[in-house]
């Protein structure tokens, strides 16, 4: 707990030579970094309730071989509120326009969870702009999806002491949201190093939270939504590796990657075994190992 009260503020861990940025796209202003250089484009989307930051670890390495965008979704860190809406085909457009913005295309894009989503729509919709894709967290979804558990008493406990402490969080100074954070650490988890704990803390501060209060009905409707997401999959012709990986893995599971079949020729998939939704955090190194000999042979 000691070292965790000697991090560090989030402008202190952010490179000095990245880009921070603005612009104007289909209607709002989106933010992002930008690390530069005269090297291939990669644009790295965010999951749900993250932010742009969420990225920060693991693209001091990818840095090295490419010109980073992160950017923040609707919503989320620095990017415009959620007032003229919040659904999947506002998010591949947003992308769209950011990456019009800025003179991308043909970028190779990362995309955790809803970004990597996001990463298929914006493929299927926009093959011009999208070199290769990496979809990161994909779940069994051929298992179908349960979305009861959204209306137990449980979960709506957990919500709203969640929501609570979001709007606590937005209040706090800098010491107190890094000490408030820890109480979101699932029990017995590791303390997490300087550029993964404060850039989690700062994407949960910036957080909108009529975004947040949306919970409940964007999980109701997540069947159709990942049926409307492998319909899309089926119109990509660029290459695609999608990570699979487990929500909830057993505790002390042996961890192990193995290559499953794909129904599509352009599409690799990779399977995670034991490996949570992070896997860019749970296995940082088999995650760049596996990321960059895609693109090098993409």
């Amino acid at each position: 707990m000691q070292a965790i009260k000697n991090y560090r503020r989030i402008e202190q861990i952010i490179p000095s030579h990245w880009v921070e940025g603005s612009l104007f796209a289909n209607g709002i202003h989106h933010h992002y970094y930008r690390t530069g250089g005269d090297k291939p484009p990669l644009v790295m989307l965010h999951g749900f309730l993250e932010g742009a930051l969420t990225w920060l670890h693991t693209a001091r390495t990818l840095e090295e071989d490419y010109d980073l965008i992160l950017v923040d979704a609707r919503g989320h860190g620095k990017s415009d509120r959620i007032i003229s809406g919040f659904s999947q085909s506002l998010l591949t457009a947003d992308v769209a326009g950011v990456m019009r913005a800025l003179s991308l295309s043909s970028a190779r894009i990362i995309g955790h969870s809803q970004g990597g989503t996001t990463g298929i729509h914006l493929a299927a919709e926009y093959p011009e702009l999208v070199h290769s894709l990496v979809v990161e967290g994909w779940g069994d979804y051929e298992k179908g999806i349960n979305t009861d558990f959204t209306n137990s008493p449980g979960y709506q406990s957990w919500y709203a002491a969640y929501l609570n402490w979001l709007e606590q969080l937005k209040l706090q100074t800098h010491e107190e949201r890094l000490l408030s954070a820890l109480s979101q650490l699932p029990p017995g988890s590791p303390f997490l190093p300087e550029d993964e704990y404060v850039p989690w803390v700062e994407n949960c501060a910036n957080l909108d939270l009529d975004l947040v209060k949306l919970g409940a009905e964007l999980w109701s409707g997540l069947g159709d939504r990942v049926h409307e997401m492998l319909q899309a999959l089926q119109q990509i012709i660029c290459p695609v590796l999608i990570l699979k990986s487990s929500f909830f893995p057993e505790p002390g599971a042996t961890l192990s990657v193995d290559e499953e079949a794909s129904p599509q020729p352009n599409v690799h998939i990779i399977h995670f075994n034991n490996t949570g939704h992070l896997i860019h955090r749970e296995q940082p190194d088999q995650f760049l190992l596996t990321v960059k000999d895609f693109f090098a042979r993409s």
